[in-house]
């Protein structure tokens, strides 16, 4: 057979690319039971140079996420490929930098039915956070400029990934616009209660918007004001509460820089009678648990956080 590129491609008896096969044993890994693979999209490039290095970075990413994410998994849907990015908004870069990433590492896996999303760490080891974006709710998949990803969605809201791999960049856009054209011949619209749908972090199933409880097990999940008021009066609170455990440590960090700067004021105003000098070091206390709190609340709002796991 051919590859993605045209070169020739030697199969195994099983009917997999031999190189996948090779990947596979070395890795002792198979696919689990009940889970179903598109390999032949999974693995855009299976002949030529570095496609071995690209097939066990696909096979390792996948081992990791593949026990979460079938759970996630209706009767018939398949999986055509799988990624890993990092998404972050303006207000996040803005006060967080580089830091930001170790919050919004994301694992994409595709089905024949919809983008399954899971919040992960840098290594792709799955957290508990996800969600579910129906192929009928997904306007367009982009690759822009610059290397990043961007993705329209019906209810209009847009969200932009970075630091796919190159070869990711290249082959997901296709992939997607094969996939959402053979859901689209299908006229299938679930019902959502958003276009992107949160899902339980334990059990992975749906948890409509607004709701906080987990209807199949139970599991409860932090409201963003409930966070963000935590932050409100302490600085990292909210983080600790959602174990952003390398955000803690980072905003600890600065938020005893501010404390430094505003004791230093504090103490040279009551020295000297400036009440600027007060109000300054007063300011820069209030303003660092002010920022805090929002930025808390909205990190919070883009997906359920777990409270208390259910059954």
């Amino acid at each position: 057979m051919n590859d993605a590129f045209g070169d020739e491609v030697e199969e195994t008896p099983g009917g997999l690319p031999e190189v996948v096969r090779k990947q596979m044993d070395k890795l002792a890994w198979e696919p689990a039971d009940g889970v179903d693979y598109d390999f032949e999209a999974f693995f855009p490039k299976t002949a030529g140079w570095g496609a071995g290095g690209d097939v066990k970075r696909k096979l390792t990413l996948m081992r990791q996420v593949e026990p979460y994410v079938a759970r996630a998994l209706f009767p018939n849907e398949q999986v055509r490929y799988v990624a890993k990015g990092v998404q972050y908004s303006f207000g996040e870069r803005f006060f967080l930098g580089v830091w930001a990433r170790s919050i919004n590492h994301t694992v994409f896996v595709l089905t024949n039915l919809r983008l399954i999303m899971v919040r992960c760490d840098r290594n792709g080891v799955p957290k508990d956070t996800a969600w579910s974006i129906y192929h009928s709710e997904i306007e367009k998949f982009k690759a822009a400029f610059g290397g990043s990803v961007k993705l329209t969605l019906r209810d209009k809201s847009k969200l932009v990934f970075q630091e796919f791999k190159r070869l990711d960049r290249k082959r997901m856009p296709r992939l997607f616009e094969e996939t959402l054209e053979l859901f689209r011949r299908k006229d299938f619209r679930p019902p959502v209660s958003q276009s992107r749908e949160n899902l339980c972090g334990v059990c992975l199933k749906t948890v409509p918007k607004g709701v906080y409880e987990c209807g199949n097990c139970g599991t409860t999940f932090w409201r963003p004001k409930e966070v963000a008021m935590r932050s409100l009066l302490m600085p990292a609170l909210g983080d600790i509460a959602m174990r952003h455990w390398v955000l803690m440590v980072v905003e600890l960090i600065g938020y005893g820089f501010t404390l430094f700067f505003a004791v230093a004021n504090i103490a040279e105003g009551l020295r000297t009678g400036d009440p600027t000098r007060l109000a300054i070091g007063v300011l820069a206390v209030a303003v660092a648990h002010v920022v805090d709190a929002a930025l808390t609340h909205a990190i919070a709002g883009k997906g359920l956080h777990v409270r208390e796991r259910g059954a």
